[in-house]
């Protein structure tokens, strides 16, 4: 079984909190990140220049930042924009591991967000039982009445459906189908594109049993091996505050 993760971040980023990720990235499983010009230099993880890997990318950004909210923010400042509008902002996650996915030889393929810090390593077992059984097209943690939270998110690329699933969803920001949509945001695309794509077709929710929905990581099969330091308040902290 050929398992990967993927993530993306730039040097701002990375001097913020991605350094997290990678410092305690501790998963027996390929790991690429895509940057932008700039990486630290660390052995075992496949680094690829997101603008030399997908010029669709600036495209998209020239073609829409006029209608673009930006809603990027720093360390000890944030813009107060609506990050539910910045498409440009979230396209990012969207056009790295769309790349990969789509042209790859891995069974299995999970999406993590930069801010996420590794706890516990994991085996390529309890990864398929926990995280996307077989048979199931994707996994994500499924908020009832709000957007998916999409900052962990498991691809079984040994299903047809799955391939034709990323296609499409790449082809929303190729093609500029997410302005059509309510929100921009990479979540709220993700889920148009996955009640269309993947209407009747078996998934797997990684957090069944929410208590919180604006906080749902306590609650789902990853917290036991890694936390999510989701928003300026838990990265500058660096703990997962509730």
């Amino acid at each position: 079984m050929k398992i990967a993760l993927v993530t993306t971040f730039n040097k701002r980023l990375y001097d913020y909190y991605a350094h997290n990720f990678i410092e305690s990235y501790n998963w027996p499983f390929d790991l690429y990140v895509y940057h932008e010009g700039w990486h630290p230099a660390k052995e075992g993880i496949f680094f690829r220049d997101i603008n030399k890997y997908n010029p669709e990318l600036q495209e998209f950004i020239d073609r829409n930042s006029p209608k673009n909210v930006d809603s990027q923010y720093e360390k000890h400042k944030e813009t107060t924009t609506d990050y539910k509008m910045d498409a440009i902002r979230f396209a990012y996650k969207i056009f790295a591991k769309t790349h990969l996915m789509l042209d790859c030889d891995y069974d299995y393929v999970f999406w993590a967000d930069a801010d996420i810090i590794f706890k516990k390593t994991i085996t390529e077992k309890e990864v398929i039982r926990k995280f996307l059984p077989e048979g199931c097209a994707v996994s994500f943690i499924d908020r009832p009445s709000y957007y998916s939270e999409c900052g962990f998110v498991g691809y079984n690329l040994k299903e047809p459906i799955t391939k034709s699933f990323i296609y499409n969803l790449r082809r929303y920001y190729t093609k500029d189908l997410l302005f059509k949509e309510r929100e921009w945001h990479d979540s709220y695309v993700w889920d148009c594109v996955r009640k269309k794509y993947l209407h009747g077709i078996k998934t797997h929710n990684l957090a069944p049993n929410i208590n919180n929905v604006g906080n749902p990581w306590p609650d789902t099969y990853m917290a036991e091996y890694c936390d999510h330091y989701k928003g300026k308040r838990r990265k500058d902290a660096g703990e997962m505050l509730t």
